[in-house]
């Protein structure tokens, strides 16, 4: 997941994580999103994710991250 997500930040203004079915994410994972965000946000890139499971979005919670994050309940909504 790491090196796609890294490849679509090289090439592309707009970056949507797709995360509606993740059903387990670990701190790999957190981090991986974590280092999208914050490199979308030093290139003044926008970074967005889907609207994941209810319990991966309480990880984002619990490690303060939901605040930083543009959150989308349908990837087609970032074209508009």
């Amino acid at each position: 997941m790491r090196a796609d997500l890294n490849g679509a930040l090289g090439r592309s203004g707009n970056v949507v994580l797709d995360l509606r079915e993740v059903s387990f994410m670990d701190t790999q994972g957190l981090s991986v999103v974590i280092e999208a965000q914050q490199r979308c946000a030093a290139d003044g890139t926008q970074f967005a994710i889907t609207r994941a499971p209810d319990h991966v979005h309480r990880l984002f919670d619990m490690i303060g991250l939901t605040p930083r994050l543009t959150v989308l309940d349908d990837p087609a909504a970032a074209a508009s």
